[in-house]
């Protein structure tokens, strides 16, 4: 089993924040799931791992390379951020066909990813009118893509309504079963419970937990149950 991203010390400060300090850790293939607070470094993580922010300090390895070195390393992986910034005077399929030209896939899997998530219908309409759930629909498209082999998704069942979650987490677990690799920064985890090998949890730009998540699940759910009576 190869990892698809290995991290060693490492560190990233935006002027006087220290957004990761000194974090180890080795994310295998599989669904990771990274939890933790809100600016407790989740996002900056996966961001320095994906080449987009240089590293202060230490070494990051995303399949094997550096990849603010390499940035050919993420070519075939698929990307969904939260919130998601898209050119809004383009339309959805533009920025679909965008993504599609960067990843070196075919124009019809646009199609494809637009299908699979509900949005084809939108594709010839301007971005700037989409609503909040139909931009996150169209996030998750732009990182399914191509069929890539290893997919980085951002919080994917925010801005969703209550009933597109299973959706959702269907799709992932379609693609996981057809062997795909997942890394997932969610505030929640009870969606994803069933279909996470590997837990991660960063809290103050360190990780406070990590392991195999049907070994450590139990403290996972103690540190994130609601306070009694709330």
């Amino acid at each position: 089993m190869k990892a698809i991203i290995e991290a060693q010390n490492l560190h990233k400060y935006f002027g006087p924040i220290k957004a990761l300090q000194g974090i180890t850790v080795e994310i295998p293939e599989g669904l990771t799931l990274i939890l933790g607070p809100n600016g407790g470094g989740k996002s900056t993580f996966m961001k320095v791992s994906l080449g987009l922010y240089r590293p202060t300090k230490g070494t990051v390895r995303l399949l094997g390379k550096d990849p603010w070195r390499h940035p050919e390393a993420r070519r075939g992986i698929g990307v969904a951020f939260d919130p998601g910034r898209f050119p809004k005077l383009t339309t959805g399929r533009e920025w679909l066909e965008f993504i599609a030209r960067v990843r070196g896939a075919n124009p019809g899997d646009v199609e494809k990813a637009a299908r699979l998530f509900g949005i084809e219908e939108a594709l010839d309409r301007r971005i700037d009118g989409y609503s909040s759930g139909m931009l996150k629909r169209l996030s998750l498209a732009q990182a399914f893509v191509g069929e890539p082999e290893v997919v980085f998704l951002d919080e994917p069942l925010a801005n969703l309504d209550f009933e597109s979650v299973p959706e959702i987490v269907g799709i992932i677990k379609r693609w996981k079963e057809r062997g795909r690799s997942f890394v997932i920064i969610s505030h929640v985890w009870e969606p994803f419970e069933a279909l996470a090998d590997y837990g991660v949890v960063i809290s103050g730009g360190k990780v406070y937990l990590k392991g195999r998540f049907q070994e450590i699940r139990g403290e996972i759910g103690a540190m994130f149950r609601p306070p009694e009576g709330s």
